[in-house]
């Protein structure tokens, strides 16, 4: 066999880099991962956003459309991988961020609640007995509940460990948990107390339930913690919430931030309380909970009206920032260290600290806002919603 040097012996063999070229090499390196650190470590991280935000889309500091969808005021929205969710009482669609329509499935429910995992949604017919899990490819698996009974909840967290409240027979309610494959893990049946609500905490080891309770002679909500290792029913962490009906709630850090018709609570999985705020005699118009490790409260004077209080609290329990606004703010949302201000006149993004840092005047009649976690938002109106990249 004839050898390759041989082929072309005035061709030069090719030799490998030496000492200065691997060093050479090796300094580029650096130099990229130095870049990638310092990025993230300025500004709270706002250059290695800026930089996701530029891998992902391209150009920034402008909008896009990217999904189209028939208009309906009972419309609820997700992220299920790089599509939206759009989901109502008669169907389910997913739509690509190139605008594609990548399946249309009926529902027939009554009062649908939608939640999203990593790789999987649930919609829950609240009072009604079905839930249908769904993946980028459609429908995954169907929950039914025995005839007569009926579910409450269907949470899924960012692991995709799936949390179902609902009735069953001989008990006053139940909450099962499953895997991401659908294999139940975990199931919690009371005899004694109405559980609302359920969630799995983000490592996947514990069971966040919501009973509703009396303390003293006047309402409690009270947050019970199980542990889904021990199969045991009794609880390992309790915290009491006296006179709040839990409205809505997020468990991140081993923290509980509860969202109730009468205060915000931010408490532990071991039960110690952290905040108490109390609305006294103001109005709650808004709230986000989904900043990684903050959350968003806006109270007014007036039940209507412009004048209301914008404060963010750190998951420690503390202030973080306050703003008065006068103008007539739409809806709020959160994500990653961003806030999201949509206002009649324009959309502002602010830092944790409320601290501004990108500014839309253009909103095109848009109603709702979702925030991802570098800051891109999802404008969303009533027929079609586009990216606004800061």
């Amino acid at each position: 066999m004839t050898k390759k040097s041989e082929k072309n012996p005035d061709r030069p063999a090719k030799k490998k880099p030496g000492l200065p070229g691997r060093l050479v090499t090796l300094a580029l390196v650096l130099c990229v991962v130095l870049a990638v650190a310092a990025m993230t470590a300025m500004e709270g991280g706002g250059h290695m956003a800026s930089l996701r935000r530029w891998l992902m889309y391209g150009d920034s500091s402008s909008t896009k459309d990217v999904y189209t969808y028939a208009a309906d005021s009972a419309n609820r929205y997700g992220r299920l991988g790089s599509s939206l969710l759009v989901v109502n009482p008669n169907t389910a669609q997913l739509i690509s961020d190139g605008g594609e329509l990548l399946y249309d499935l009926s529902l027939g429910m009554a009062s649908p609640q939608l939640s999203v995992g990593k790789r999987y949604a649930s919609v829950c017919d609240v009072g009604g007995g079905a839930i249908y899990i769904l993946d980028e490819n459609g429908l995954n698996r169907t929950l039914e509940t025995e005839r007569g009974l009926q579910f409450f909840s269907a949470r899924f967290n960012r692991s995709d460990y799936l949390a179902v409240t609902g009735q069953k027979a001989g008990y006053k309610t139940s909450v099962s948990v499953y895997d991401g494959e659908g294999t139940l893990l975990y199931s919690l049946d009371s005899h004694d107390n109405y559980i609302s609500d359920a969630v799995v905490t983000e490592d996947g080891r514990s069971l966040l339930a919501v009973t509703l309770d009396t303390q003293d002679g006047v309402f409690a909500s009270r947050l019970r913690v199980y542990d889904l290792n021990s199969h045991s029913s009794q609880p390992t962490g309790e915290a009491v919430i006296r006179d709040g009906l839990v409205m809505d709630f997020r468990c991140k850090g081993g923290r509980v931030v509860s969202l109730c018709d009468k205060r915000l609570t931010i408490t532990t999985l071991k039960g110690e309380t952290l905040l108490d705020r109390a609305y006294g005699n103001l109005h709650l118009h808004d709230y986000a909970l989904d900043g990684d490790d903050f959350c968003a409260l806006l109270l007014g004077r007036y039940q209507a009206g412009n004048i209301c209080t914008l404060t963010t609290y750190g998951l420690d329990g503390q202030e973080l920032a306050s703003l008065e606004l006068t103008e007539e703010v739409l809806d709020i949302a959160a994500g990653g260290d961003y806030l999201a201000v949509l206002y009649g006149d324009g959309m502002v993004l602010y830092h944790r600290d409320l601290t501004e840092a990108a500014r839309l005047t253009d909103t095109d009649y848009a109603g709702q806002l979702r925030v991802e976690e570098d800051g891109t938002v999802l404008m969303i109106s009533g027929s079609y919603a586009w990216r606004f990249l800061p």
